[in-house]
């Protein structure tokens, strides 16, 4: 690729705009531990919407998921489609919960729910998973597409990444955070605009021919025996993966806890929603835009390249001089909301739920807040240090992300289910399924695909990682009900307010009544119908 200096130019102005806005929403935000880490109570429901969708977007979609789409085609979208559920629960179950109680943290519901030593254990799977499958990913993602694009050697490209969402993040935590995610989220979706049409334009038949091209039709439901996203995979992962994604994901749900009101963080899901319907026109789309154009351009073609060379084919062969630095501003935009999401994520947990609870339990708030800034930047350099050596583990980063983040979830979403819903549920139970839970859905990939006929596993896709991680699921939710039964349960009156209850579905009494076209439910509904239009047309 060659930069001129248009190209230049625009990279420049993006840095600027984005420190500036981080700076300039930061300002006045470090006085205390609520406003650094959570920004309480001063953010609309348009900044939180537009931040929970920018840090969803990085380089395990744009580069993961694009290539994983050139060879799996249209059934990776049943990724997204599957939101219109997980969010409606985020909207009526979790939210109010978590902010009715005053959650910070996510480990801070499990200690309230059960027990410190739950809730420990929890926190130490959150930090590890964050810095060493999350972080890990997106940087070295976002590195490698710069290497591949641009030639910049791979440990620059971390350290640029890394400095500039170290910078805003340390400064003014979350309110930096969420209104440069803002200016993230523009820019991401331009870019993916930009490419999106510039493919599309190029096929000699126009949709026909992605739809020609596509592996096995233009259907998004797909039998068992379909590699990585079969019908079965929806529902299997949808109580594990999906659910610990968008609604115990500390990096995401962290957004909401700084609304003004219940209505600005429930509208600004229902915003996060809507848009989450064109994240396919640049995580899914293009991948498939690429085969198409392989058949008439050689250039399009993968051959023996690795599939996460996908996108980074597309931003070379498109993008004209002058447009390249508008296409790597968005690819920056993707990489780093999300590793600033992660990092003020990571600092939260640690000095909250690790500094506070386990080192100095009377902390100030200006030492809590000296204390998450030192983690970010402890955090930054060593993910900075570690996340070049992710391209020694092999395969895709899709699949490297993928089939960790599966089995995670698992025992995550049992427990958090299990504190909402069921007031037997027990410490001991919580405790014995965050242990168990993540080597048995291992144990279970390897085990199941050893021990059972090869017809019966390629027939019930038995060696799919989604499916086999919602076995796990109900295995555990069996161990956790057994386990409750013959331990002793929490007090009713200490677990009442950590439980959802009827009255979750509206908003507190002490909130404004607002007209019916403001009204949550109304644009709930319109959401929900949008979906369930697109599964109707496609199924």
């Amino acid at each position: 690729m060659n930069i001129n200096a248009i190209d230049v130019s625009t990279i420049a102005i993006y840095f600027f705009v984005l420190l500036a806005a981080g700076f300039w929403k930061g300002r006045g935000k470090r006085g205390t531990s609520s406003q650094y880490f959570v920004s309480k109570g001063t953010l609309p429901w348009w900044v939180i919407g537009a931040a929970f969708v920018a840090t969803g977007m990085n380089t395990e979609q744009l580069i993961g998921q694009n290539g994983a789409a050139y060879n799996v085609g249209l059934p990776l979208i049943n990724i997204y489609l599957i939101a219109f559920a997980v969010y409606s629960l985020l909207i009526f179950i979790f939210l109010p919960v978590y902010m009715r109680n005053d959650i910070m943290t996510m480990p801070e519901y499990l200690r309230k729910r059960f027990c410190g030593i739950s809730a420990d254990v929890f926190t130490v799977m959150l930090l590890l998973s964050y810095v060493f499958l999350n972080l890990a990913v997106v940087f070295y993602g976002g590195a490698k597409l710069l290497e591949v694009v641009l030639g910049l050697d791979i440990w620059y490209g971390v350290i640029l990444l890394g400095v500039v969402a170290g910078i805003y993040t340390m400064y003014g935590g979350m309110a930096a955070v969420s209104y440069a995610a803002v200016v993230q989220f523009g820019m991401i979706f331009l870019a993916g605009a930009v490419l999106f049409i510039l493919g599309y334009i190029r096929l000699p038949n126009g949709w026909s021919d992605v739809v020609a091209s596509s592996p096995c039709g233009f259907h998004l439901m797909k039998p068992l025996d379909y590699p990585e996203v079969p019908w079965l995979a929806m529902p299997a992962t949808l109580m594990g993966l999906q659910l610990y994604y968008s609604c115990i994901n500390q990096s995401l749900v962290q957004r909401c806890f700084g609304a003004k009101t219940h209505w600005d963080a429930r509208m600004a899901i229902i915003f996060a929603g809507i848009f989450v319907l064109f994240r396919p026109f640049v995580e899914i789309l293009p991948g498939m835009i690429c085969r198409a154009l392989a058949v008439f351009d050689p250039r399009f073609a993968l051959g023996d390249q690795p599939i996460d060379n996908i996108f980074p084919i597309l931003v070379k062969e498109l993008i004209p001089v002058g447009l390249q630095g508008l296409i790597l501003v968005g690819i920056l935009s993707s990489v780093m909301s999300t590793i600033a999401a992660l990092l003020n994520a990571i600092s939260t947990l640690f000095t909250m739920d690790v500094y506070k609870k386990w080192i100095h339990q009377e902390a100030s708030e200006h030492e809590l807040v000296k204390v998450g800034t030192i983690a970010t930047l402890v955090l930054m350099v060593f993910c900075i240090c570690y996340s070049p050596y992710v391209g020694l583990l092999g395969g895709s980063i899709f699949n490297y992300f993928q089939t960790g983040a599966a089995y995670f979830a698992v025992p995550i979403a049992t427990v958090f289910l299990f504190g909402f819903f069921w007031k037997r549920s027990t410490s001991a139970a919580t405790l014995f399924t965050l242990i168990i839970g993540i080597p048995l859905g291992f144990g279970m990939a390897w085990l199941l695909p050893a021990v059972l006929p090869e017809d019966v596993v390629t027939r019930f896709g038995l060696d799919n990682r989604y499916i086999v991680s919602g076995i796990t699921q109900v295995v555990c939710v069996v161990l956790y009900v057994i386990v409750s039964l013959m331990t002793r349960p929490e007090h009713e009156e200490k677990i009442r307010p950590l439980m959802w209850s009827f009255d979750c579905l509206f908003l507190p009494n002490d909130e404004p009544q607002r007209p019916f076209l403001q009204s949550t439910l109304f644009w709930w509904g319109l959401f929900v119908l949008a979906y369930l239009l697109i599964y109707w047309k496609l199924w």
